[in-house]
């Protein structure tokens, strides 16, 4: 079986015991480390630690985030069309302050980059601002479809493929294909800040759906342009990161009225075009937001965070094959050592990989205090566990 095939085998539970890992997100701090440890300097880590198989791509197109370093890593943009120009506000020395591609303006480390930002300023405050930021929003910008999106192209792609595959419709890949996707509490709280659109939500709450809906819009069009060229996905992801390590940074009743019935429309037009994987990201504690995305229509989940409590054994007996598991392996035994990443492995992937329905994947981005021969240790563990023929 080629991947694409191993992929919707597994989504179906109909794989158990194939250890298809995803995507592993690794902090670029994390990889300037293994540089160090023997990863050659013009290697993509992602290509060398895939270990020649598993590879998952995304449509080139431009819609949700987009980021500003290498290989998935923040800062994360809001998928804005055109760019804000970046411009260095002020030089204070160690530190400088940024308007950043998205809008937004902060204050930055100027010699570790991968620092959070200190969030000064934010492009989106009052109904006024939104309707200016809206017009970088358009689904229709051309500056968004990429010339040749329609075909395979390999220079864009991740991962190396067949060579044959270049140029050739999208239609006669061997791989998964995905989108990005829906953002609708996620993106707006990082257009407005989080205060502000916590305010928002109880101040101005028609400004807040007047936002979600054309989120909603901005992705179903982009999502309908796509089916009109004849392409089929594999997986829509979607992104929200609206929890922290307890629980939701919203109460139930909020993410209902603004998520519940948008994520709906989205699934069901998703589903009517074929597409059979539909995942949210959505970091922190889930036991507030879990039970709302599975009423949305959304089958699969990422990356339940241990250190925030997520039980990924319990969501499985709660929400059966409704629910596609993806991560929940403890990044943190990585950097321990053989043992740790033995006793993980058993822990999680070991029983999840028997049901079926799973997808392998560490809790969130490798972080640098993982070696390069721990990792490669922990990738060849999780392949011996492979009993899917």
């Amino acid at each position: 079986m080629n991947d694409r095939e191993r992929f919707l085998s597994i989504a179906r539970f109909e794989r158990p015991g194939d250890p298809y890992d995803f995507h592993q997100w690794i902090w670029l701090e994390t990889v300037e480390r293994w540089r160090l440890e023997g990863l050659p300097k013009e290697a993509n880590p992602l290509q060398v630690v895939s270990l020649g198989q598993d590879h998952t791509e995304y449509l080139p197109v431009y819609n949700t985030i987009r980021c500003g370093r290498p290989y998935f890593n923040p800062p994360y943009y809001v998928a804005v069309v055109p760019w804000f120009e970046r411009q260095i506000l002020q030089d204070e020395g160690e530190t400088e302050l940024v308007r950043d591609e998205d809008g937004m303006v902060y204050r930055v480390s100027k010699s570790v980059p991968g620092v959070l930002p200190q969030y000064l300023e934010y492009p989106v405050h009052d109904r006024a601002s939104w309707r200016e930021y809206q017009k970088r929003l358009d689904p229709q910008t051309p500056e968004r479809w990429p010339a040749g999106w329609e075909r395979i192209d390999l220079r864009r792609t991740t991962y190396q493929h067949d060579p044959l595959l270049q140029g050739r419709p999208w239609g006669e890949r061997d791989f998964p294909l995905g989108m990005m996707s829906l953002s609708l509490m996620g993106l707006p709280r990082n257009m407005m800040g989080l205060e502000a659109y916590s305010l928002a939500l109880y101040d101005d709450p028609s400004l807040v759906e007047e936002i979600a809906d054309h989120m909603l819009y901005w992705n179903l069009q982009m999502a309908a342009k796509v089916f009109a060229a004849g392409i089929s996905l594999d997986f829509c992801y979607l992104w929200e990161d609206i929890c922290y390590k307890t629980a939701a940074l919203f109460s139930p009743a909020i993410m209902r009225r603004i998520m519940l019935p948008r994520w709906r429309k989205l699934t069901d037009f998703l589903r009517a075009h074929g597409v059979p994987v539909i995942v949210v990201d959505c970091d922190g504690n889930l036991d507030e937001f879990l039970p709302l995305a599975v009423e949305g229509g959304i089958n699969g989940v990422l990356p339940f965070e241990v250190a925030a409590g997520n039980d990924i054994h319990a969501a499985r007996r709660r929400y059966g094959k409704n629910l596609i598991l993806f991560g929940g392996i403890d990044k943190r035994a990585l950097a321990e050592g053989r043992a740790a990443i033995d006793a993980e492995l058993d822990r999680v992937a070991r029983p999840l990989l028997a049901q079926g329905g799973y997808f392998p994947i560490l809790d969130h981005y490798a972080p640098p205090d993982i070696s390069l021969e721990n990792y490669l240790y922990y990738k060849l563990r999780l392949k011996s566990l492979r009993t899917a023929v």
